[in-house]
């Protein structure tokens, strides 16, 4: 355990949503309209997923994912599979230990930390910031999903008194962000189409025990 301190996070809450309502939401017509609304280039990601069969890593909230070639693990927080909190680290050390704590594997980054690959996708992501802070995004799988997401991303700082404290702090906080983004997506309720969403990961593992994914 680190010394007492100040230690930061990335923590990151996110609510899907089906489809966007709108064709452009820079057009803004909606009412009421955004406050502001910047369009993001859009972006190709590559995600290789791993696990340790029988999935135990997602099963205890880990993904453990390379994006575009970059190792990074999100830790669940809270939430469900529509509105979600993550705790979001990147770099080969930091997977590694949070692998080898679930599963008790001690393998190098080569190794791929003894994983198997168990989801391989190509995203076509468009992406908008609203409001100056809440980034919208559509993302469109190469297996022919689709879904939205409303996102809020802080690097939060808290003090490091103990463990119990900072899972403490880290809930609030993303109990707070999980409300900014409730009361703004209920504001701009006519950018986003009704319905029950499916997360891209839900829908290619539903696809592929279907057998239409190899």
């Amino acid at each position: 355990m680190k010394p007492s301190g100040i230690l930061r996070a990335i923590l990151e809450v996110e609510r899907k949503f089906c489809s966007l309502a709108v064709k452009d939401l820079v057009a803004n017509i909606g009412q009421p309209p955004f406050k502001t609304m910047q369009a993001l280039p859009q972006r190709t990601i590559h995600d290789v997923y791993y696990d340790d069969p029988p999935r135990s890593l997602i099963n205890a909230g880990i993904y453990v994912r390379q994006r575009n070639g970059l190792w990074e693990v999100k830790l669940r927080r809270g939430g469900d599979f529509i509105n979600s909190m993550f705790e979001e680290m990147s770099g080969p050390d930091l997977v590694r230990q949070c692998v080898q704590d679930v599963t008790g594997k001690e393998a190098s980054e080569k190794d791929f930390f003894g994983l198997n690959t168990i989801a391989t996708l190509s995203t076509v992501r468009q992406s908008w910031i609203a409001d100056g802070e809440f980034k919208i995004v559509f993302d469109a799988m190469d297996f022919g999903h689709t879904v939205g997401e409303v996102e809020l991303q802080e690097e939060f700082h808290f003090s490091a008194t103990a463990n119990a404290s900072k899972e403490h702090q880290t809930k609030d906080k993303m109990t707070e962000m999980d409300k900014r983004i409730g009361v703004f997506m209920n504001r701009y309720h006519w950018a986003f189409r009704p319905g029950v969403p499916k997360g891209k990961l839900m829908a290619y593992f539903e696809l592929q025990e279907a057998g239409k994914i190899c």
